[in-house]
């Protein structure tokens, strides 16, 4: 496993040369992804060496078997294909470096349907009661410390996305503002994450223990790991948010649920500009297709037929 996640490092370190602006998102998430696979190898297929030949003459079944691997997991098929993209692209690069003479399974994979199944949980927003239910009962719970407490205030006074969370530093915060400066979303957009003043009490709170256990990274949200203090990983905070959902009986409560929440509730509150700006959307066209929670068929018909009404045609 360890040559295995070296290579990998070197493929990193590599693609940091050229694209060091999504270093914090693209990256981060592809490195996740790999390291996932690296297990799998370990795990299920003998520690195969990524780019042995006798891998590359049988990476489609083994990529097949840990497709099946990852449903059996509860993997999404969208889920599924961005983790073949990352591991697609690993290759692809090893082609470049002359470290194989061809990519092993381009165009060999069928390419996986994604369902409206499969997309129901981007297609979720929870409800005021729903937000204040989480908070009451975590409040109430010993099983959610502060750092939980905190993710949840984050992603709801923000909107932002998980990769940018997940990176902000102790070096980026100003606390008089209630903002973390310079904060780097997706494509490298570079933005300001504002919170609420009740949030502000809470990250007081937070510094005041992360001071008294001694914390020395300046990563935000951390976790102790040999001896030495990291970098929270994604998978880590998602499943800190599905336990936060289990509270209100969701079983597969996701950070871009609370994004999508977040950002439909300003344009209730203001309007669809206003939360397209919010959101760090390029054109209000995204926002409105993908992150505005539409009126069912019912609600959206007694609307006309007040209007027809109004306007005396009924």
């Amino acid at each position: 496993m360890k040559r295995n996640l070296d290579l990998y490092n070197e493929y990193l370190e590599s693609c940091y040369a050229t694209h060091y602006e999504t270093k914090d998102t693209t990256y981060v998430t592809y490195k996740s992804y790999m390291t996932q696979f690296i297990k799998y190898l370990k795990e299920f297929e003998n520690d195969r060496y990524l780019i042995s030949k006798d891998t590359l003459k049988i990476i489609v079944p083994i990529l097949e078997r840990y497709i099946n691997h990852c449903r059996e997991k509860g993997n999404h098929a969208q889920n599924i294909k961005n983790k073949i993209v990352a591991i697609s692209a690993f290759y692809r690069w090893c082609v470049r470096r002359d470290k194989i003479q061809y990519h092993p399974f381009n165009d060999k994979i069928e390419r996986l349907r994604v369902t409206a199944q499969d997309k129901v949980r981007q297609e979720y927003y929870l409800t005021w009661k729903q937000i204040f239910t989480v908070e009451i009962l975590m409040g109430q719970s010993r099983k959610f410390d502060l750092r939980s407490k905190l993710l949840w205030q984050l992603f709801l006074d923000s909107g932002f996305r998980i990769s940018a969370i997940h990176s902000l530093k102790l070096s980026q915060l100003d606390i008089e503002n209630c903002c973390f400066h310079n904060v780097k979303e997706k494509m490298g957009k570079i933005r300001t994450l504002y919170f609420y003043s009740s949030t502000k009490d809470l990250m007081l709170k937070y510094l005041t223990e992360r001071s008294k256990k001694g914390v020395d990274t300046d990563y935000i949200f951390y976790i102790r790991h040999n001896q030495e203090w990291k970098q929270m990983s994604q998978i880590a905070i998602r499943k800190r948010v599905r336990k936060m959902g289990e509270l209100i009986g969701i079983k597969g409560l996701y950070p871009h649920t609370l994004r999508k929440t977040s950002i439909n509730n300003v344009s209730k509150l203001l309007d669809v500009k206003s939360a397209s700006e919010f959101a760090g959307h390029n054109s209000t066209q995204v926002t409105e297709n993908h992150y505005i929670q539409h009126q069912n068929d019912e609600i959206q018909r007694d609307r006309i037929l007040l209007m027809r009404k109004n306007a005396g045609l009924i």
